[in-house]
């Protein structure tokens, strides 16, 4: 069964970092964008064919059901997905080794296939757009909404020169498209990255958290009373989300989680 809040879509509105509702888009620009669609058909981001309707406005059900989702059972830590069965509560090697930050993440697909490639779309081909529907399509997953529901969702930013060349911060277009759609939720931008640190493409694990060590810190004190689930892009290792965590939790946090749309 599709899922679709009251405050998701064209006309949802959200509380942004000052509290403020977002301003969501009034009927005019509805009609100047279907006018445009009618004029201009656009094809699935996924298999290339044009759309016939559906909820979203780059993907088909088809290129939706491409998205390789992750089911239980999964580590209860990272969200790493298990082949298989799985008898009891367990965390991944990866997690004991890590110690992460953060009390539990949770992402929506895997990072293989189709999702990878949007997701690398989104974030490296000037494609911001794309965040609107992997939201939709990953709150959709009954877990995963659950987790974002009612939290102060934060960004992993990107450093100030890396965004500057990009023109966008991925993860906090990721954040925002959630944030309009999550039940109860709210977006804060609570972290600033100090160090423009390499890619952590091409790092083991151990070099990742090395790498992002010491890179944030948090831009003023967060709310103690609230849960801060810290959004991310793809999860690989968890390290980056651990490192915005701790920086979070020394600002005076003290429930935080992540979140990513894939995990891989």
């Amino acid at each position: 069964m599709r899922v679709r809040s009251a405050t998701s879509g064209t006309f949802g509105g959200f509380r942004d970092e000052s509290g403020r509702a977002g301003e969501p888009a009034g009927l005019p620009e509805a009609l100047d964008r279907g006018l445009l669609d009618l004029l201009l058909p656009r094809d699935c981001a996924v298999t290339g064919e044009p759309l016939d309707g559906g909820p979203w406005r780059h993907l088909s059900e088809v290129g939706a059901n491409r998205l390789t989702r992750i089911h239980d059972p999964r580590c209860l830590r990272c969200g790493h997905p298990y082949e298989g069965l799985l008898a009891g509560e367990t965390e991944c090697p990866h997690c004991r080794d890590l110690r992460p930050a953060f009390g539990r993440a949770v992402c929506a697909f895997r990072a293989v296939g189709a999702a990878r490639r949007l997701i690398h779309r989104m974030k490296y081909s000037d494609a911001p757009w794309l965040a609107e529907d992997l939201a939709d399509a990953a709150l959709e997953d009954e877990v995963f909404r659950r987790h974002l529901a009612g939290s102060v969702l934060v960004p992993v930013p990107l450093h100030g020169s890396r965004a500057a060349e990009r023109g966008y911060d991925q993860a906090l277009v990721v954040a925002r498209a959630l944030a309009r759609r999550a039940p109860g939720c709210s977006l804060a931008r609570l972290l600033r990255r100090t160090q423009d640190t390499p890619t952590q493409t091409r790092l083991g694990r151990a070099e990742r958290r090395r790498n992002v060590a010491a890179a944030f810190t948090a831009t003023g004190r967060p709310d103690a009373a609230v849960r801060h689930v810290v959004v991310d892009d793809v999860l690989t290792t968890g390290a980056t989300l651990s490192a915005c965590a701790r920086a979070l939790r020394r600002a005076g946090a003290r429930l935080v989680d992540a979140a990513a749309l894939a995990h891989g």
